[in-house]
């Protein structure tokens, strides 16, 4: 029988969160939420053509109870992260969705220039049941953009990790490989600081074949127009 994963992305709600407070503070608040809108919606667009190639489901794993609910975030089923720092919140998503499938893959909003091709890499490495297998996407930063599993782990090895610091990703992959066999996958920059967004840029121009929605993220990057209305909504 073929492996059923799903795959969480990570997200806030502008208005009902603060998000992307570092980079408001260099570019305003408003056009941080646009950047986050767009690479929200941007991500979703990469793992709903995941979904087609592979056995897989996507859900936004979303930061407010009531922005699960009342039909902000389109496309993709939504949970509650529920309350609690990132670890216990991502812990929370992470057992969840394993009782329903095969494997877990869990990402956040900010890695817009992730690929389909990064997602099918993480899903055929964890559908194979007969070991515990893990996936890690380190990010440039010291963090990470990706982490996926096909078993459960100790809550508290979620928990025993300060994520605000440069060496988490570190920490948590040394944590997450006495548990399993772990595929790293390529290292990608994620998006928190100004300096972030030119190498965003540099990325998404770089892919040879993008999708639609990165075209229109990197013009976004590339000048000060607002988005559209009808793209506040993902």
């Amino acid at each position: 029988m073929t492996a059923r994963g799903a795959i969480a992305l990570f997200v806030k709600t502008p208005r009902l969160s603060p998000v992307k407070t570092r980079l408001a503070v260099k570019i305003g608040t408003d056009r941080a939420e646009q950047f986050h809108w767009l690479a929200a919606r941007t991500t979703a667009a990469i793992i709903n053509a995941t979904e087609r190639l592979a056995t897989m489901q996507g859900y936004y794993a979303v930061a407010e109870e009531i922005a699960a609910t009342n039909g902000i975030w389109r496309g993709m089923p939504c949970l509650w992260q529920g309350e609690g720092g990132l670890g216990e919140r991502m812990r929370r998503v992470y057992e969840h969705l394993l009782q329903n499938h095969d494997f877990v893959v869990l990402v956040g909003a900010d890695i817009p220039q992730m690929t389909v091709a990064d997602l099918q890499q993480a899903s055929s490495w964890l559908a194979h049941d007969e070991q515990a297998r893990f996936a890690f996407g380190p990010s440039l930063d010291g963090g990470f953009w990706l982490f996926g599993g096909n078993c459960a782990l100790p809550g508290r090895l979620w928990t025993d990790v300060e994520y605000s610091t440069a060496e988490i990703g570190a920490h948590f992959f040394n944590a997450v490989k006495q548990w399993g066999e772990v595929q790293t996958l390529r290292t990608l920059q994620d998006a928190d600081e100004p300096s972030d967004l030119p190498v965003l840029l540099k990325a998404l121009q770089a892919l040879s074949v993008p999708t639609r929605e990165q075209v229109e993220l990197a013009r976004f990057l590339s000048g000060p127009a607002a988005l559209p209305d009808e793209a506040v909504y993902v």
